[in-house]
């Protein structure tokens, strides 16, 4: 199943306008669409959608690592589940540079799958570990820290990889190096973890480099930032995972 997920991130979008504009008829019934709006928008975006696009399905940005409690400011993934959401992100770039750590990020991966959450965990190599040749070590000690130690996992997790000098900055990867590591993370969760996950991939993804994108083996769909406030942009985006 292609899945293509759209991270709002923070900012302002008319869900209604949005929603208007995006053609859903156009796009392929094997492709799941999910939109990530930031946590004040989802209701309102579930609400209006599950009306007129039933079959667009909502994620969050971010989830706690805790359910309940006194966690000042934290979005439990079980309200988020209450308001509509089915997905959420987790361990995106950005986050970490805020401080989340790897302990952290697997304790949300297992929230969200308590929560009954599909976890969407980003992994990725900045410029300086893809410039000296760490890429593999990077990849690989994102997914034993943040993913294999939890065991009996199904299908319902998604990787996103995103190196992070390609986020929101338009520099391409090069096909070569993204199917090499598409292919390294996939065997690496088959022997891990014994499944095959589903893999997308984000990075400075538009309707232009989508369609290259499509033809790299191991990719199974995208998760778009900037380009998914476009409705038509991204639209376009989902017409080239035919």
């Amino acid at each position: 199943m292609k899945h293509l997920i759209a991270n709002w991130k923070m900012n302002f979008i008319n869900s209604d306008a949005w929603l208007k504009d995006f053609d859903l008829n156009n796009i392929p019934k094997e492709i799941k669409v999910v939109i990530c709006p930031n946590y004040l928008e989802i209701e309102d975006f579930y609400e209006i959608s599950s009306k007129t696009h039933e079959k667009i399905l909502i994620g969050a940005q971010n989830l706690s690592s805790e359910t309940k409690g006194a966690f000042t400011g934290q979005i439990s993934g079980k309200m988020l589940k209450n308001i509509g959401a089915s997905y959420s992100i987790v361990g995106h770039s950005e986050c970490r540079l805020q401080g989340e750590d790897d302990e952290t990020i697997l304790n949300k991966v297992q929230t969200a799958i308590e929560c009954e959450l599909i976890p969407i965990l980003c992994i990725g190599e900045n410029q300086e570990e893809y410039s000296k040749g760490r890429t593999e070590k990077k990849i690989k000690h994102q997914l034993t820290e943040n993913l294999f130690p939890l065991k009996n996992l199904s299908k319902s997790v998604l990787i996103a990889y995103e190196p992070i000098y390609a986020i929101g900055s338009g520099i391409a990867v090069q096909n070569e190096h993204l199917e090499e590591v598409s292919l390294l993370i996939k065997d690496l969760v088959r022997d891990n973890l014994g499944i095959d996950l589903t893999l997308i991939y984000g990075g400075s993804v538009t309707s232009d480099s989508a369609k290259n994108l499509a033809k790299i083996d191991g990719i199974d769909g995208f998760l778009v930032g900037n380009a998914s406030l476009d409705p038509k942009e991204f639209a376009n985006i989902a017409l080239s995972l035919e």
